[in-house]
């Protein structure tokens, strides 16, 4: 009986300016630091009006609203919950979201109500406005965010953040990106701001990342990036970010680059509109590109359309860049873009670069398809089936400095600029056979078997925004090239994908194979 007494008399601690047993102390601890729920609890949705709530209310109903961002930073959440702000409010601060969803049961961040997107504003006061830094399994829907300042500092919109172990599932979807005050440097620490960020360490492997529908611009300097602190793990083979997908997003104004994509395995950029990307000044940002990719395998970038990318220092549409293996682009609309409409980085190999079409592109880089030299070995890929139209007063020529690891088949090369085909390296350049060139002398063409009439494009002068408005470049009904084109997998062991194309550029089935991206 005294032993019984003794231990009861330890079990008491003073809580709260009171005495209590010691599992009352831990439950009046865990209402005061919002511990979670446990694993197995039903999934509750919280609300939060800006106007009308207050941070003492449960949270649980649209009339019992939480007020403040900083509720939301208490908490740490469950599988299933839902987290949603009233349309039409605005917040000025950070949120660290914390918890974990598993499969199935991701948690939401959200919206409720009717009106504009709820708004969280940074105002350059925090360095990620959302920051999902080791947690998984969450959905970002229906925001507005930014991150306004007027001096450069480490600054993102999103940032998505683990330096070891494996992440699943980010979905962000239908989010409004704007005037994120980030860094312009070309270096990593400007390359590593702006709109969304995925960053992992040595040993992260991240998967289902989704973004899509979203609204990124303006910001600086970078719309959409992914990279890793340490990538020596990150090589041809093992490539840490799986299923990435970046579709039907409008990502514009970025001072440097619209999407950045690396260590990714067949990450897929698909169905956006880029334009006015690498906008800033070039003593500042340097290089800058519209959508591209480096140390990847199988990037697939289609269905796009890119234009007024700016600038000469790069400034093309695409680039499959640095240690870029097996880079697809197909069935994109390219136009207006000042430096090009591709970057063939060094060290990049095996790209099928297919039924694309490019007007009025190189107006400044004075190149279409760009090799530069000072890395080692060049970049190589087969180009076949594209339409590239080069307006009046333009310069450009098709392949500068590439060597025979490069390839073109079945291309049109519409001339009515004054460039040359192309520019020679150590009197070296790519192969061609069988393409279509109108506007060169003969002498300057490097094919070995030319095609020379007039491909008769239905109005190649007329360029417009916007991807359905390409049928001017159409073979005309009395072209000779509705079915000149030959067959290339058969001519190039590297050519790795199934198929030359199932489809033409305006998604017709490709009963016969033209020269260049349309069927007549």
């Amino acid at each position: 009986m005294r032993r019984k007494l003794i231990v009861n008399i330890m079990m008491l601690v003073v809580c709260s300016g009171g005495l209590w047993p010691a599992i009352g102390c831990k439950k009046a601890e865990s209402a005061k630091t919002d511990e979670p729920q446990k694993a197995d609890t039903k999934p509750v949705t919280y609300y939060v009006d800006g106007d009308n709530g207050d941070d003492n209310n449960p949270g649980t109903g649209k009339n019992t609203a939480w007020r403040s961002l900083n509720k939301i930073n208490a908490m740490q959440f469950n599988p299933g919950d839902s987290i949603l702000l009233q349309s039409g409010d605005s917040w000025e601060g950070k949120l660290v979201l914390k918890g974990s969803g598993v499969d199935g049961k991701p948690i939401v961040l959200s919206t409720y109500g009717t009106g504009n997107k709820p708004h969280i504003r940074g105002e350059g006061k925090v360095d990620h406005v959302i920051l999902l830094e080791n947690v998984d399994h969450w959905n970002i829907n229906d925001l507005e965010i930014s991150n306004h300042a007027t001096q450069v500092g480490n600054r993102t919109a999103i940032m998505i953040r683990s330096l070891n172990g494996s992440k699943k599932h980010f979905h962000i979807t239908n989010v409004y990106i704007h005037d994120v005050m980030g860094d312009y440097s070309f270096e990593t620490k400007g390359k590593n701001t702006g709109g969304i960020g995925i960053i992992g360490g040595p040993s992260t492997r991240f998967d289902d990342i989704l973004i899509e529908n979203c609204e990124i611009g303006p910001v600086n300097r970078v719309g959409i990036f992914t990279n890793l602190t340490d990538a020596k793990n990150a090589t041809r083979g093992n490539r840490p970010i799986t299923n990435l997908v970046i579709r039907k997003n409008k990502i514009h104004h970025c001072s440097g680059d619209g999407a950045i994509i690396r260590y990714a395995y067949k990450p897929v950029i698909s169905h956006n509109v880029a334009y006015d990307n690498h906008n800033a000044d070039e003593n500042l940002v340097k290089h800058g590109v519209a959508l591209w990719c480096r140390s990847t395998d199988e990037a697939l970038f289609e269905y796009n359309e890119v234009y007024n990318t700016r600038g000469s220092m790069d400034g093309q549409a695409f680039d499959a860049d640095l240690d870029s293996y097996r880079t697809i682009v197909q069935y994109n609309y390219s136009h207006d873009n000042e430096g090009g409409f591709m970057l063939v980085y060094g060290t990049s190999s095996e790209a099928i670069v297919r039924y694309n079409i490019s007007v009025n592109d190189g107006l400044k880089g004075k190149h279409i398809f760009d090799f530069p030299v000072w890395e080692s070995p060049r970049g190589s890929g087969i180009f076949h089936n594209n339409t590239i139209v080069i307006p009046e007063g333009v310069e450009a020529v098709l392949a500068d400095e590439a060597l025979e690891t490069a390839r073109f088949y079945n291309n049109i090369f519409y001339n009515m600029g004054t460039g040359k085909t192309v520019i020679r390296s150590a009197g070296k350049t790519a192969y061609f056979q069988n393409n279509s060139f109108t506007g060169y002398q003969t002498v300057d063409i490097p094919d070995n078997t030319p095609l020379l009439s007039d491909p008769q494009l239905v109005s190649p002068n007329i360029v417009q925004t916007g991807y359905a408005n390409t049928n001017g470049f159409k073979l005309g009904a009395d072209s000779p090239y509705g079915d000149k084109g030959i067959a290339t997998k058969p001519l190039e062991n590297k050519y790795w994908l199934p198929n030359e194309g199932l489809n033409d550029f305006g998604n017709r089935p490709l009963t016969v194979r033209p020269i260049g991206a349309y069927l007549k």
